[in-house]
């Protein structure tokens, strides 16, 4: 038994009542996100995101100039994808906000010598076969390292 009840992210949201007027605001910057993202590289998409909506320009904060510049380039291509009938959009502003970055992601630890050892073990109690050639492959991988 958990000791709390996993509850939504939204669910919360809705049950304040102050911060139940932001939960629709928040579910719009993410769906523009998500089609910016649609729209330009996938190293652009990690390096911007949607900030904000003012009036008809929508505000974009990129991490580099060079993802900036790539905006900028495309900027009525992705407009044009970010505007809807209820919201259009007529242009963009990108602003570089050196601050603003996805984190990068943790270094993978490699195993260490103890799992290396139980593997070594579990390799030779096994029979020939797919799973004994996966373990000697793992573990001349990592004996390299």
């Amino acid at each position: 038994m958990r000791p709390f009840q996993l509850v939504r992210v939204s669910g919360l949201l809705q049950a304040q009542q102050q911060l139940a007027v932001a939960l629709p605001e928040a579910e719009r910057m993410f769906e523009l996100n998500r089609r910016f993202a649609g729209v330009v590289p996938p190293a652009v998409a990690r390096a911007c995101t949607v900030a904000a909506l003012q009036g008809d320009v929508a505000l974009i904060f990129c991490a580099n100039g060079a993802a900036a510049s790539r905006v900028r380039a495309q900027a009525k291509g992705v407009a044009s994808v970010l505007s809807r009938a209820d919201a259009p959009i007529g242009s963009l502003k990108v602003k570089i906000r050196a601050d603003w970055s996805v984190p990068t992601p943790a270094e993978k630890q490699d195993i260490p010598t103890v799992g290396l050892n139980a593997f070594k073990q579990l390799e030779n109690s096994l029979p020939d076969g797919a799973l004994k050639t996966a373990l000697e492959r793992l573990i001349s991988r990592r004996q390299r390292r």
